[in-house]
């Protein structure tokens, strides 16, 4: 009886034994799962702000919107060139404050851009004629190809502007006109090997006009909205 019993009491022990050496392996690979899982939503972090891009080596061209970028310092590495008032047309003939050759040409430096961001529409919805902006248009985006081969180019959608500002529908700016036009800017940006960038998604409010807060012209918005198109280029270019 003695010797069974110690047999009975040995065998107990063993079972339990492996029963704690399989326990503490179960836990250790949990907690390396554990760990493994924390590295790799760690690194996936580290991996997301690796994908945003300063636009340290880009470039802006179009009208008074860009005016915004240049005052507030929201892209502060990123060249803006602009002219109040101007358009797809005169973009080819007029010349920055202090400038010396027509804007579009500011492109032809010693740069080799990675992105070059087009922002016009808003100075030709008065236009009679779409066709006639879409055709400007396309020229900018070829002269970027021309001017900067390597450089990916960015169609940046019209903004939306204020209600109060859209239903007076000076000069054919209203709502209504801006999105017809980014529907065919978009087209446009496809048919030339552009990209195109819906900034208006982040600037209209749920009846999709520009919110009161955004602009006290109701058009131009605040920094604190340059501050989140700055955080979208930086998110959406690449």
């Amino acid at each position: 009886m003695k010797v069974l019993y110690k047999r009975i009491l040995s065998g107990v022990s063993a079972g339990f034994l492996c029963f704690l050496l399989t326990a503490c392996q179960q836990n250790n690979d949990i907690n390396s799962g554990s760990q493994s899982g924390a590295d790799s939503a760690a690194s996936s972090e580290v991996e997301e702000e690796k994908t945003l891009n300063d636009l340290s080596n880009a470039a802006m061209v179009g009208n008074s919107y860009l005016y915004g970028f240049d005052t507030y310092a929201v892209l502060p590495e990123t060249d803006c060139f602009y002219r109040v008032g101007l358009n797809v047309r005169t973009v080819f003939t007029e010349t920055m404050i202090d400038g010396e050759v027509p804007v579009i040409e500011e492109l032809k430096n010693d740069k080799e851009y990675d992105e070059v961001l087009l922002m016009f529409g808003e100075n030709e919805l008065g236009w009679p004629s779409e066709q006639a902006f879409l055709d400007g248009y396309g020229e900018i985006i070829d002269a970027v190809h021309e001017y900067q081969p390597k450089a990916t180019v960015y169609v940046q959608s019209m903004l939306p502007v204020s209600k109060e500002v859209s239903d007076k529908n000076k000069d054919g700016v209203n709502n209504e006109n801006i999105r017809q036009r980014n529907e065919k800017l978009k087209e446009l940006a496809e048919e030339k090997d552009a990209v195109y960038l819906d900034v208006a998604s982040i600037m209209e409010n749920d009846n999709g006009d520009l919110p009161k807060d955004a602009a006290t012209d109701g058009i131009h918005p605040n920094i604190s909205y340059y501050r989140q198109w700055a955080d979208f280029l930086k998110e959406n270019v690449n």
